[in-house]
C-alpha cells in the first residue's frame, strides 16, 4: 500500500492574496495590526502555521504586497507610525483609494466597465476573502461605517435609467419609457436603443424611435419613468423579450456626427463671479481676477436653465440670449405660483 503523502496547502495566487489583504484592510475602519492582518489573510495564516522559522521571511513577504498595492495606486499606511511595531495598525486611506480626477472615459467605455462591475458584483467577495472577514470579526475588529459589500467597482450616474438603457444596448433588447417634453408633456416612447453618449455631462441615448420611424435622441434625464423591456405574445400563456437587428453602422456614424454637430452648434457663454458657489462649481480656483468666463456645450437649454438657476445670483449670461430669458421666466414662473 502506497504511503500517504501528507497534506500540504495549495500554494495561494500572488492576486487572491493582495485582493484579500485590501478586503480586510477596507473592512476595518480603525486600520489592523500585523497580527491581526496575518490570522486573516489566508496565506499569511498557513505561512504562520507551517513555517519553522521565525516572522522575518513573512514580514518580507508583507512589505512585498505594499510595495506591489503602492503601485497599483492603493496606498497602505501607518495613522500613527511611532508606535510600537506589534501596536502598529495599517490603513487604506480614503482619499487614495479613489478614481483619478483626470482620467476620463467615453460612453462605451463607460458601459463595459459597468457591464464589468455588474458581473463583478455578483461574484461579490471570493469565498476566501469572505472567510478572511469572518476571521475579523471573530477576532473583535468591527466593520467600517458602510458595509464591504465585494470588493467591486461601481460607476454611479445620477440617471436610474442609465444601467438598463446600457444592458439594453449590450443585448438589443427594445425598450419603452414615458418621457417629458420641455413643455412638461410626457409621451410614450417605444425605443431601439444604438448607444449612449455624454455632452459636457449630460446623458443621452441615440435610438431608433419605433413610433416616428426615425433616428432620435433622447436626454436620459427627461427619461421619467422606468425603463422596460419590450415584450411579445408568443402564444397565448407565454411571451418573449423583442430583440432588434444591429444598426447599420453608416447609419449610427451620422447619428453621431449629427448629434456632435448639433453640439458645436449649442454654445452658452457665462461670466462667473470670484469666490462665489458658480466659481468653485465650475473649477474656477486657479483662475486671476473678479470674474472669469465659462464656456459649455448644451442639448436642452432648458435643461442648462434648470441647472444654472441655483447659481443665478453668480453668473451673467453672455450668450445665448434665450438661456437668460428662460432662466428669468422660470424665477417669474415661481414668484407668480407664490403671489
Amino acid at each position: 500500500m502506497a504511503k500517504e503523502e501528507p497534506w500540504k496547502p495549495a500554494k495561494t495566487d500572488k492576486s487572491e492574496r493582495l485582493f484579500q489583504l485590501t478586503c480586510v484592510l477596507l473592512y476595518s475602519e480603525r486600520g489592523l495590526t500585523k497580527r491581526e492582518l496575518f490570522h486573516s489573510v489566508d496565506s499569511y495564516r498557513t505561512d504562520l502555521q507551517t513555517s519553522n522559522e521565525d516572522d522575518f521571511a513573512l514580514n518580507k513577504k508583507f512589505e512585498r504586497d505594499k510595495s506591489d498595492l503602492r503601485d497599483m495606486g492603493i496606498q497602505v499606511s501607518n495613522p500613527d507610525p511611532k508606535s510600537d511595531p506589534d501596536d502598529m495598525r495599517y490603513t487604506i486611506a480614503a482619499d487614495t483609494f479613489t478614481w483619478p480626477e483626470d482620467i476620463e472615459f467615453n460612453a462605451q467605455q463607460l458601459q463595459l466597465l459597468n457591464l464589468a462591475a455588474q458581473v463583478w458584483a455578483q461574484a461579490s467577495l471570493s469565498s476566501d476573502a469572505n472567510r478572511g472577514l469572518v476571521r475579523l470579526r471573530g477576532l473583535g475588529i468591527e466593520p467600517a461605517a458602510t458595509d464591504l459589500i465585494g470588493f467591486a467597482p461601481r460607476l454611479r450616474t445620477h440617471e436610474p435609467s442609465f444601467l438598463p438603457l446600457s444592458q439594453a444596448i449590450e443585448e438589443r433588447i427594445e425598450v419603452s419609457f414615458d418621457y417629458r417634453k420641455p413643455n412638461g408633456e410626457t409621451a410614450k416612447r417605444h425605443i431601439q436603443p444604438w448607444l449612449l453618449r455624454n455632452i459636457d455631462g449630460q446623458w443621452l441615448l441615440v435610438s431608433w424611435d419605433k413610433d416616428q420611424k426615425a433616428v432620435r435622441n433622447f436626454l436620459l434625464k427627461r427619461v421619467v419613468s422606468k425603463v422596460v423591456f419590450r415584450t411579445e405574445f408568443v402564444n397565448e400563456k407565454e411571451s418573449e423579450i423583442i430583440h432588434f437587428a444591429a444598426p447599420d453602422q453608416a447609419i449610427v456614424a451620422d447619428a453621431i456626427r449629427d448629434l456632435e454637430e448639433h453640439s458645436a452648434r449649442q454654445v452658452a457663454t457665462l461670466r462667473v463671479k470670484k469666490d462665489s458657489q458658480a466659481w468653485f462649481h465650475f473649477h474656477l480656483e486657479d483662475q486671476a481676477g473678479d470674474t472669469a468666463d465659462v464656456s459649455m456645450s448644451y442639448m436642452d437649454i432648458h435643461l442648462l436653465a434648470e441647472e444654472l438657476s441655483e447659481y443665478a445670483m453668480d453668473i451673467k449670461v453672455l450668450g445665448p440670449s434665450e438661456l437668460d430669458k428662460v432662466i428669468r421666466a422660470r424665477f417669474e414662473a415661481v414668484a407668480n405660483a407664490h403671489a
